[in-house]
């Protein structure tokens, strides 16, 4: 038994004990929150015994998933804790048990990590001064949520990936497959009109008074499909091999992505799909940038065209908001216009203060003359209003230098760096126009499990056939003299 396994299998005996004692004292309580409770340590043990390949994914879903509720599951020092804020909690707790680990690689080693922790002090800064300028704790913390997923999640990622149960195929498949679940949910929910009534995304107008909804599946997951688009293009272009499997998760995905008709999305999976077949292979005899830009175009092109026959209205507007210079309906101009404005007021507001406003509340947006919505509606105007250009500028930076260091590092398949650059590129374009990397709850994480994925999961080792060469043919002829 090694050092590690000894309080390892203490801590699972402790959370056996303590779930069966509130599982008992549960069955004849009438409390509801023991009834929480005891959801909360089954959730605890499955993050515990599940393997590092299902845990990713299975934490992926629930994210995705989280925005289908929004109610808290219990509450730390007058903080509500939320499903997506819990499940953070998993993951840290789950990279902090003791277990046996493939030492850390430390790729992110210099500038990537000196800009993080940059960009994390000008944060930490913020949260300060807002509780010194009277903001409740718990607002500042909700507001300012990106500086503790970010730290938590890139930690509990990448200690699970060391793991030494980790199989990166069933990894691959497990994620492929709940990013699939979720868009066939989607496009089925669509089809049967089951909506979920999202507040601020039920209706998209098309017209003076057309309107079509899009609030299908799950809102959490609706950054999902680009990214599963983006990965299935990078395998097209640059894997090697002509699988189905890359060409479906594309096409997928993107099918999924134009429905949502969030144009963030949309314009970043089209920049990402450009940068991506753009990016020249390190193996040109695995590049595949020609063909797969013409079986995409023509895979769009037939989506467009049967979706405008099947169902004209959803057509019109999927065309509206992709083509950006076509007939725009009045509504969606106000809408962008809004999000220009957030933009813009974030900057205006960079100028006169260069250092931030420290994170704001609702009550001191109002004092301002700050529009709450514009936090939710643009994460470089939440970096500009909260730390200023010093926000700004260290997250920039952190970004290009992850870009940076993933160019000049192997990678475990020839495939992932593209689909990483392609995935940070429509993260990094949709969060002009949302929350997204700055303070959404459901894209933090994902931009944190790419960040892992790129820099944990090791390359490939080459069969080492070297060893086994076969002898030259003195040899032989001297073995058998």
């Amino acid at each position: 038994m090694t050092a590690q396994s000894i309080p390892h299998r203490l801590l699972i005996v402790s959370l056996a004990a303590v779930a069966a004692f509130v599982s008992a004292y549960a069955a004849i309580s009438p409390d509801d929150n023991l009834t929480k409770l005891v959801y909360l340590l089954i959730a605890v043990a499955l993050a515990v015994v599940a393997p590092p390949h299902l845990f990713v994914a299975a934490s992926m879903l629930v994210f995705a998933v989280s925005t289908s509720t929004d109610s808290s599951v219990l509450g730390v020092l007058s903080v509500p804790v939320y499903v997506s804020d819990f499940m953070v909690l998993l993951i840290a707790a789950r990279g902090a048990l003791p277990r046996d680990r493939v030492p850390a690689s430390r790729q992110l080693a210099g500038w990537p990590t000196l800009l993080f922790m940059l960009w994390m002090l000008v944060m930490a800064i913020a949260a300060v001064r807002a509780n010194n300028a009277g903001v409740p704790f718990a607002s500042a913390l909700r507001g300012d949520v990106a500086l503790v997923y970010w730290p938590l999640l890139y930690f509990g990622f990448t200690r699970v990936l060391r793991e030494p149960g980790v199989d990166v195929s069933l990894l691959w498949r497990n994620l492929a497959l709940v990013a699939s679940g979720l868009a066939c949910w989607m496009i089925f929910a669509r089809i049967v009109n089951l909506p979920f009534e999202g507040t601020g995304l039920a209706h998209v107008p098309t017209g003076e008074s057309t309107t079509v909804r899009r609030d299908f599946g799950f809102a959490g997951a609706f950054i999902v499909y680009p990214t599963m688009a983006l990965a299935g293009i990078a395998g097209m272009a640059h894997a090697g091999s002509r699988g189905s499997r890359w060409f479906l998760l594309a096409s997928v995905g993107t099918v999924a992505t134009l429905t949502t008709l969030v144009r963030g999305e949309i314009f970043g999976l089209a920049l990402g799909a450009l940068v991506i077949l753009w990016l020249r292979p390190r193996r040109p005899t695995t590049s595949a940038r020609m063909r797969s830009a013409v079986q995409l175009t023509l895979a769009v092109v037939a989506f467009a065209g049967g979706l405008i026959v099947a169902s004209p209205t959803l057509g019109n507007a999927v065309v509206q908001r992709a083509v950006p210079f076509t007939q725009q309906a009045a509504g969606a101009k106000s809408n962008a216009e809004y999000r220009q404005k957030a933009v813009e007021t974030g900057f205006h507001v960079a100028r006169a203060h260069p250092v931030g406003l420290g994170v704001l509340d609702t009550a001191r947006l109002d004092a301002e003359g700050i529009d709450s919505g514009y936090l939710a509606h643009s994460g470089v105007a939440t970096l500009l209003l909260f730390g200023g250009w010093p926000a700004l500028v260290t997250a920039l930076l952190a970004i290009l230098a992850l870009l940076r260091r993933s160019s000049v590092l192997a990678a475990s398949a020839p495939w992932l760096h593209p689909a990483f650059v392609g995935v940070l590129v429509l993260l990094s374009v949709y969060t002009v126009s949302a929350a997204g990397l700055a303070g959404d709850p459901w894209v933090i994480p994902l931009g944190a499990l790419a960040v892992a994925l790129r820099f944990t999961v090791q390359p490939l080792r080459e069969p080492e056939r070297a060893t086994y060469r076969q002898p030259s043919l003195p040899a032989v002829d001297a073995v058998r003299a």
